[in-house]
């Protein structure tokens, strides 16, 4: 759920690089990411911010996405537990989302 779709394309279109798929003016929006379909839709009274959901992108480059999305100003919460990296961010409508890069 987003507050304003031309700001929440442009981080997810732009800023994390993903294809705009289609926009039904500022009602929905798909973008495409491998193989997941985000749908973005407008907030409404039954909603709230931040907390409706989190999405976790696979990266096979961890340390050259975290460098990408720092230069872009994202502010990114690193974690290590050994088998797994994680990096924790949030998009312009305080939605959680992070990569993840399992170690082998």
């Amino acid at each position: 759920m987003i507050s304003n779709m031309d700001e929440a394309i442009s981080f997810y279109s732009e800023t994390l690089e993903l294809d705009l798929k289609n926009r039904y003016g500022d009602h929905y929006a798909e973008i495409q990411a491998a193989d997941l379909m985000i749908g973005l839709h407008p907030n409404s009274a039954k909603t709230t911010y931040g907390n409706n959901m989190s999405i976790g992108f696979g990266v096979l480059n961890f340390d050259e996405t975290i460098e990408k999305l720092k230069s872009k100003d994202i502010q990114l919460k690193i974690e290590d537990d050994g088998w797994i990296r994680l990096a924790h961010f949030t998009d312009t409508d305080n939605n959680q989302l992070y990569l993840a890069e399992i170690k082998h």
